[in-house]
């Protein structure tokens, strides 16, 4: 049974998805790839050049953590907390990018950020629009 709702929640979060790059002017096929779809949101949110650092940030991140195992507190343990905590904040500066996007606050690009495929439903069947430019926030 769960499994069964697994599946309808990860439909809602691809149509979602595919509503939402629809807004932004691009094709909505392209939320159903999984990495391909980060780039598109790095497309129209902010620059594709910040996806292959955040991109690079994650496989360097993944392979100082694996290296810094059994090693506790040694360089690797604390190269690897800094490489993904850097890529966290690029993370966070994307949800803020992609709520000025689509004319949310702050409000709401704190939700993007913490439950993104929630509020990536309510950015695809919800009323919000793609405005085309960063704007400030207005908390």
């Amino acid at each position: 049974m769960y499994w069964i709702l697994g599946i309808v929640w990860y439909l809602l979060v691809v149509i979602g998805a595919w509503k939402m790059f629809e807004k932004a002017g691009e094709a909505g096929w392209k939320a159903i790839i999984p990495i391909y779809n980060m780039y598109i949101v790095f497309k129209f949110a902010w620059q594709t050049m910040y996806f292959w650092v955040w991109i690079g940030l994650a496989i360097v991140g993944a392979w100082f953590t694996y290296a810094s195992f059994g090693d506790s507190f040694g360089f690797m343990y604390y190269a690897s907390w800094i490489i993904n905590f850097v890529q966290l904040l690029i993370a966070c500066n994307l949800a803020f990018r992609v709520s000025g996007w689509f004319g949310h606050g702050i409000w709401f690009a704190l939700g993007l950020y913490f439950f993104p495929f929630i509020f990536t439903i309510v950015l695809g069947f919800g009323s919000s629009r793609y405005v085309g430019e960063y704007n400030s926030f207005t908390a």
